[in-house]
């Protein structure tokens, strides 16, 4: 099966940005950039932005980003173009939050704003509203970090007739201080947008993705394991 990358977006402690502006990709741990302010890149100003709990925020962006690059951001009619999102925490931070508040005096303080993106899959919605997205959107837990598991979801997606435009990523915050885990996955939000074809822009798109049938993929025929080195050589085409 064989697919192209057309587009590719970030937002890492490493800074933020995209491939085709040739911006620092440094996917390291470390304190993430500020997600305050607007959302860049959306056609209307999304008001409920600042409400959103950080790893909405997160992914919302690097989404952006990705959907900016390959010429998808701006849309007049809705189009059939889907979201899949990995994860090894989700919003395990939000949740620690939230539950902060309800126990103090049983309850009655609990925050409602943030009960409601107590779901890895909350920010989805948004993204779908604000860019006009009607395809399947859905998160995947992987304790990987690595972000392979949504790009074979995506070709899976694509080669099933579900879309023909797949943005896929990997989104994490930072690991709560106070939560001991043993895997602690590198804060970032990482997306790249899969076309069945090469594209719908003038800009050519920066390679082939392909799956063979043991589900293993490549990308410009050399095989990859994290999505951090798609976007490295998506950034070494440019």
């Amino acid at each position: 099966m064989r697919a192209f990358i057309t587009g590719a977006g970030w937002v890492t402690a490493g800074g933020k940005g995209t491939a085709g502006n040739r911006d620092p990709f440094d996917p390291v741990g470390g304190a993430l950039p500020g997600l305050d302010g607007r959302l860049p890149f959306a056609n209307h100003a999304f008001k409920r932005y600042g409400r959103l709990d950080r790893f909405s925020k997160l992914g919302l962006m690097g989404a952006a980003y990705a959907l900016h690059d390959a010429g998808l951001d701006e849309w007049e009619e809705k189009r059939d173009i889907g979201i899949i999102v990995s994860t090894v925490l989700g919003c395990l931070a939000t949740d620690i939050d939230y539950y902060r508040t309800v126990m103090m005096k049983n309850g009655i303080l609990a925050d409602p704003n943030l009960f409601t993106y107590t779901l890895p899959n909350s920010f989805l919605g948004h993204a779908s509203m604000i860019f006009g997205l009607t395809g399947a959107n859905f998160v995947i837990n992987d304790r990987s970090g690595s972000g392979i598991s949504s790009l074979v979801s995506a070709m899976d997606c694509i080669f099933l007739g579900e879309s023909d435009i797949v943005l896929a990523g990997v989104c994490d915050v930072e690991t709560p201080v106070d939560f001991s885990v043993l895997l602690r996955p590198v804060p970032g939000a990482i997306f790249v947008v899969v076309e069945k074809s090469a594209g719908n822009t003038d800009r050519r798109p920066y390679g082939e993705l392909e799956m063979d049938k043991a589900g293993s993929l490549f990308f410009n025929q050399r095989e990859i394991k994290d999505i951090s080195i798609c976007v490295k050589n998506c950034l070494s085409k440019t």
